[in-house]
């Protein structure tokens, strides 16, 4: 999980510091971009294994490997999400920005996955709900989504449309 986190931290800097406020190089950039990729096959990794493990150990507590789960389909979630970044990279679908804003957005699937789940009342991972907490996963989730919608936005068309 927090892989992904720093992919998407790393994908938060290139958004703002690269595209928002342009104070990044292009050099800068793509080493920020070659960073949120090899972050994110690290997090697929960890998040596929940790899955897995997961499983192999319900299975011996509670005698099955899945359920179905919120809290299973939300580590699912997150291995699925860093499989589609790779592969939209790897299939040329996005190239640095788009590879920073899916990081971003990564964020938001896993602050669910981890966090925002557990609010949901529902399954044997059910546990700690909290208001509060529920108020901070929207917040961050939010921040998230403005950052990556930010990161859509052709800013170079609104720049010369403005002048």
């Amino acid at each position: 999980y927090a892989a992904t986190m720093v992919a998407g931290l790393l994908g938060v800097g290139y958004i703002v510091g690269g595209v928002l406020l342009p104070v990044i190089s292009e050099e800068k950039k793509k080493q920020l971009s070659v960073s949120i990729y090899g972050t994110t096959c690290f997090a697929l990794l960890c998040s596929f294994f940790g899955t897995v493990l997961g499983g192999l150990w319900a299975d011996d507590s509670w005698g099955r490997f899945w359920g179905w789960d919120p809290k299973e389909n939300g580590a699912l979630m997150i291995v699925l999400w860093n499989a589609v970044l790779l592969h939209s990279r790897w299939a040329g679908m996005v190239k640095q920005r788009g590879i920073a804003v899916l990081a971003v957005l990564g964020c938001v699937v896993t602050i669910w996955s981890w966090e925002g789940v557990n609010q949901l009342g529902e399954g044997l991972h059910s546990y700690g709900f909290s208001s509060d907490r529920l108020f901070y996963v929207a917040i961050f989730a939010a921040i998230n989504l403005i950052i990556a919608g930010a990161g859509c936005i052709p800013w170079e068309r609104v720049k010369r449309t403005i002048r």
